[in-house]
């Protein structure tokens, strides 16, 4: 059985994180059935349901939503003894949006900033916890999520069995996101260049290699600029160089103009970008798919914003991670799973060096034929890995 519906965080009904549920039920046939449920009928559901069984929670990246798991829900709630649940974050998705700006006062550091951001999901996450009476759980979280997921394991560790971190965001110093065109990738509305030309249907492998080939030849191109500036200006090699970042650029960021604000403000525009994007980047998907995908993805794009306008905090202009998980990690008290795909922009190899210095069971797994959503693209394997992380 699965229902979707909203939890109400505080009594005004003000905060309200949307919420899928999804139990096996005893003597079915077929335990995935979506039903339609309300706020307090999600609730008494979750409730009076097993509290013996295990907890599995996934938890979206930026600009995204708990929809993107469309294709790892069935075969992860096969797994026996588990009950499998998905939010979207506060002010994303068809969470509710409350009104919410990042304004660094004069009397802030940026550390003080990144705490109070952090914080915001981190106490969402364990109110919605508490909520819906979750004792412990596995959180596995995609990009971003798997930012935020790692922050709530750092403050409270006690209610983390398993950190499953798929692709996560902010890992190192930099970035590799330079260019607005790769900015706009890990947003999720990636712009296509004029001459692309969208093959339905295409083989997953190709469209994910051709857009790891585009970022990866945007980010060397750049690379290569900065390293030559640092040269002229005497940066030793070992230091990271400053990075020359437009001046429009820095504006956009800095007053929180985000890729779903330009969506917003488009109109016909923004909704052909977003079609634009889900035909081209999902191109392996069925055109019903792609045509759904579409819908949500607009729907979601297009909303009041609110929790997108957490990335100026959490990234420099340029893209620099302002506080590094990278440096974090050696904290975590439980065991942790790092996921990337095969041609994943992320850099896996991050992830590599700071499983040397955990205290804690870790690994590192790379998913054949995948990119930064190999869960979309590579589903059957990504489901495989998920499923034997949650049986032992």
């Amino acid at each position: 059985m699965a229902c979707v519906g909203r939890i109400a965080l505080d009594d005004e009904k003000k905060k309200l994180i949307n919420t899928l549920y999804i139990t096996q039920q005893p003597n079915q046939d077929a335990p995935y059935r979506f039903e339609p449920g309300h706020t307090a009928d999600l609730e008494s559901i979750i409730k009076q349901d097993d509290k013996d069984t295990k907890n599995l929670v996934m938890c979206h990246g930026y600009g995204a939503g708990l929809g993107f798991f469309y294709r790892n829900y069935q075969q992860l709630s096969q797994v026996p003894g588990w009950r499998i649940f998905s939010i979207d974050w506060l002010g994303m998705g068809n969470s509710s949006r409350p009104k919410w700006t990042i304004a660094r006062k004069s009397s802030q550091t940026w550390d003080d900033v990144v705490d109070t951001v952090e914080d915001h999901f981190v106490e969402s996450l364990e109110d919605w916890r508490n909520k819906v009476g979750i004792n412990k759980m596995t959180l596995c979280g995609h990009s971003m999520g798997g930012y935020f997921a790692t922050c709530y394991a750092l403050k409270y560790p006690e209610r983390v069995e398993k950190l499953i971190l798929v692709s996560p965001g902010t890992l190192i110093d930099i970035h590799p996101i330079i260019s607005l065109f790769t900015f706009l990738c890990l947003a999720g509305i990636p712009i296509p260049p004029p001459e692309a030309v969208t093959k339905p249907n295409k083989n997953p492998q190709e469209t994910v290699q051709q857009e790891a080939d585009e970022i990866g030849a945007a980010y060397q191109a750049e690379t290569a600029a900065v390293e030559n500036i640092a040269k002229q200006q005497g940066v030793p090699n070992n230091k990271n160089p400053p990075r020359r970042i437009p001046a429009w650029a820095t504006y956009l960021w800095n007053n929180n103009i985000t890729p779903m604000s330009i969506i917003r403000m488009t109109g016909p525009f923004g909704a052909r970008l977003v079609h634009n994007y889900t035909s081209r980047r999902f191109a392996h998907l069925t055109e019903a798919e792609q045509h759904d995908f579409y819908d949500y993805l607009y729907n979601i794009t297009s909303s009041t914003g609110s929790g997108e306008f957490a990335l100026a905090a959490i990234l420099a202009p340029g893209a620099y991670a302002r506080k590094p998980l990278f440096h974090r990690l050696a904290q975590l008290k439980m065991p942790t799973v790092f996921i990337y795909g095969e041609h994943d922009w992320m850099d896996y190899k991050a992830a590599e060096e700071a499983k040397e210095h955990m205290k804690v069971p870790a690994k590192v797994i790379r998913i054949a034929n995948g990119g930064h959503h190999m869960y979309l693209e590579n589903p059957k394997d990504f489901n495989r890995i998920c499923c034997d992380e949650m049986s032992k």
